[in-house]
């Protein structure tokens, strides 16, 4: 695109930086190409460090913890005798001749080898018990729950020797665990463990640690980190995160235990500034030189500008946004306009959503609408009455359920009940099926006592349970017809999880997957559908009344059962 067809404000701003600005970042780029220079510089010297002196130390240290360690399996016997007790279930003392052969074993390592600073030395299985001890210059008791907790340290499939630095040690002093997996027959069953002082440890890393906010890092295969220059950082996971722009990492592999070297740290302070000083000269012009452009430009792009971000805002769907009329010429003209053209469709928005509003209400209203008279509900009372005086117990209970069962569809207006109620009503339902069905239907209700509170969408249980009983489980001829209902809080999601299940025929692949794609789209559904006692009614109250990241689900296979899973809002209080 030529010139020509740049605005303004460009044009002059342009010319302001042709004419001072590139002299400056002449002067800038030299600054900047000197302060790369000593930065790359610093980055090679730490890198030899790491790489290779700091490196090597490392792998010399953990190649004499390994090599002292592995000793143990020229104590054939010992290993053996090891192994056979921590298979056992029960605890089993070891027997003289093993104690002193892992005695002996001890105050080789600890007399004879180049390992210097060692606290204590055992051995502990996998079920967190430890075997003979031996501590030079204490007396401990490990616990169980500490042995298990350094046995967690180790990865499945527990074959690689690890460090672990401990700072609440029972020998009160930070120290070093190494922990060496003891194998029978290439399985591991036991862990050696050699606890040193970490002070050397610290000693021998941090004199490599020169540079300015430098922090090793040892980390194993899954970044998890074993060694950190700042203690409060261990067992957490490893993250290079180069926030500032400013730090540097490098990494290199320790051995073939799977151990990882690192070391970040950050460009020198002055080299920063002197970075910072060129930017800011660059940066500094050029706002000058802007700044100098809007003041030439700004009276009369102001309005045009102030009519384009308005203009944004009603993109985003803020219809709020208004245009201030500043001037009576043209602009003035089209501003006032767009405000007229954006009152008109805001008026438009909200008539369509007070006539969506009432759609939903009418519908929640008719899905809710239930055909029962007040002389059915004293009909029953009457014949209840009359079985009472007649001696027939039976037909007095089926009349008193199906009377609890009209009484609680009386009240149309409730929308929201306890989930105590909604069972209520469902063990009166299942009552009267039971008396109907000479076989019966097994229920197991199991609700625990913090749910029977919440509130939930008035009848939308036995609607389902009903169609389960009748197209599910009276059609089942084979087996003894059983359901189970349960409900559970997902206090994550604030949600209620109701589940229903049944062994009934089931719903075959094909119907089951058109039966998903209407409850999806039940708001495409017919008004005939929505009108009938089904899964549609009841996925389309749930959607009205809770909301479409709520409703219910089906799962089934032919002759197995169906489950039905409701998802619903946790509601402690009553929501009318």
């Amino acid at each position: 695109m030529s010139i020509k067809h740049k605005s303004v404000r460009l044009k002059i701003l342009l010319a302001m930086l042709v004419t001072t600005i590139c002299p400056l970042i002449l002067t800038s780029l030299i600054i900047l190409y000197q302060i790369s220079q000593n930065d790359r510089e610093d980055q090679k010297i730490a890198q030899n460090r790491i790489q290779q002196d700091l490196r090597i130390q490392l792998e010399q240290y953990l190649d004499q913890l390994q090599e002292s360690s592995y000793l143990i399996y020229s104590q054939y016997e010992l290993v053996n005798s090891l192994h056979t007790i921590s298979k056992s279930n029960s605890r089993q003392e070891l027997d003289y001749e093993t104690r002193l052969q892992i005695k002996q074993f001890y105050l080789n390592i600890y007399n004879n080898s180049n390992i210097e600073h060692i606290l204590g030395m055992y051995v502990i299985d996998f079920k967190g018990r430890h075997y003979n001890g031996f501590f030079p210059n204490y007396y401990l008791q490990l616990e169980s729950s500490y042995n298990q907790s350094l046995i967690n340290h180790l990865h499945a499939p527990y074959k690689t020797p690890t460090l672990v630095f401990d700072y609440n040690s029972p020998y009160n002093q930070p120290i070093i665990h190494y922990l060496y997996p003891i194998k029978w027959m290439g399985d591991p069953f036991a862990v050696l463990t050699i606890d040193m002082q970490v002070q050397p440890f610290t000693t021998m890393v941090e004199r490599y640690n020169t540079f300015y906010k430098g922090k090793i890092i040892i980390s194993d295969h899954d970044q998890n980190i074993i060694y950190h220059s700042d203690h409060s950082q261990i067992g957490k996971t490893y993250h290079y995160a180069d926030s500032d722009k400013q730090s540097k990492m490098i990494q290199t592999p320790l051995g073939s235990n799977g151990l990882i070297l690192h070391y970040e740290f950050q460009t020198n302070p002055q080299l920063i500034f002197f970075r910072h000083l060129a930017f800011a000269i660059i940066i500094g012009s050029l706002v000058i030189m802007i700044l100098l452009s809007i003041l030439l430009s700004y009276s009369i792009t102001r309005p045009i500008i102030e009519l384009r971000k308005k203009m944004n805002e009603i993109e985003k769907g803020n219809y709020n946004a208004r245009v201030q009329i500043l001037a009576y010429d043209e602009i003035g003209f089209l501003s006032k306009h767009f405000n007229r053209m954006i009152d008109k469709i805001q008026n438009h928005m909200n008539y369509e959503l007070k006539l969506q509003l009432i759609n939903q209400q009418s519908q929640i209203k008719a899905l809710q609408a239930q055909i029962s008279p007040h002389f059915l509900f004293n009909t029953l009372q009457l014949i209840s009455n009359i079985a009472a005086v007649n001696q027939v117990p039976e037909m007095r209970i089926i009349c008193q359920s199906l009377s609890n069962m009209y009484r609680y569809n009386i009240n149309i207006n409730e929308e929201w009940v306890q989930v105590k109620s909604e069972i209520s009503h469902i063990r009166n339902y299942l009552l009267i099926i039971n008396k109907r069905l000479p076989e019966g239907i097994g229920i197991r209700i199991h609700v625990s006592p913090e749910i029977n509170s919440v509130w939930i969408p008035k009848l939308i249980l036995q609607p389902v349970i009903e169609n389960a009983v009748e197209h599910g489980l009276i059609p089942q001829l084979n087996s003894r017809k059983l359901m189970r209902l349960t409900a559970s809080i997902d206090y994550i999601h604030s949600e209620i999880i109701i589940r229903l299940l049944d062994n009934g025929i089931g719903i075959s692949e094909e119907n089951l997957h058109q039966l998903s794609s209407v409850l999806e789209q039940y708001h495409t559904a017919s008004q005939q559908t929505l009108d009938s006692i089904g899964l549609i009614n009841i996925q389309t109250r749930i959607k009205f009344i809770c909301g479409t990241q709520y409703g219910i689900q089906v799962y089934s296979k032919a002759g197995t059962g169906t489950m039905i899973v409701f998802r619903l809002p946790l509601k402690e209080f009553n929501p009318r």
